[in-house]
C-alpha cells in the first residue's frame, strides 16, 4: 500500500461520524465556540485529514440541523395560518 492508498482509506474511515451524540455535541460546542483557535489546534494535533473529517461532520450535522428546523417551523407556520384564518 503506498501513501496515497493509506490517505484515502484514512479519509473513508472517519470516526467522528460514528461518535456518539452526547460526545460529537460536547466536541461541536467546543469547537464552534473557540472557533478560529480550535481549527488551527485541530489541524495542528490532528493533522488535515482528521481536521477535514471533523469539519465535514460538523458543517453536516449544522446542515441537518437547519433543516429539521425550517421543516418544523413550515408545518407549525402552516397549522397556526391553517386554524386562524378559519376564525376570521
Amino acid at each position: 500500500m503506498n501513501a496515497n492508498d493509506k490517505v484515502i482509506q484514512k479519509e473513508k474511515e472517519n470516526s467522528f461520524k460514528d461518535m456518539g451524540f452526547i460526545k460529537f455535541w460536547i466536541v461541536s460546542t467546543v469547537f464552534w465556540f473557540s472557533f478560529p483557535m480550535s481549527l488551527l489546534l485541530c489541524y495542528l494535533a490532528l493533522g488535515s485529514v482528521r481536521t477535514r473529517q471533523l469539519v465535514k461532520a460538523l458543517v453536516h450535522d449544522f446542515l441537518q440541523t437547519l433543516f429539521i428546523i425550517i421543516a418544523v417551523g413550515s408545518v407549525i407556520i402552516y397549522f397556526i395560518y391553517h386554524y386562524v384564518s378559519a376564525l376570521f
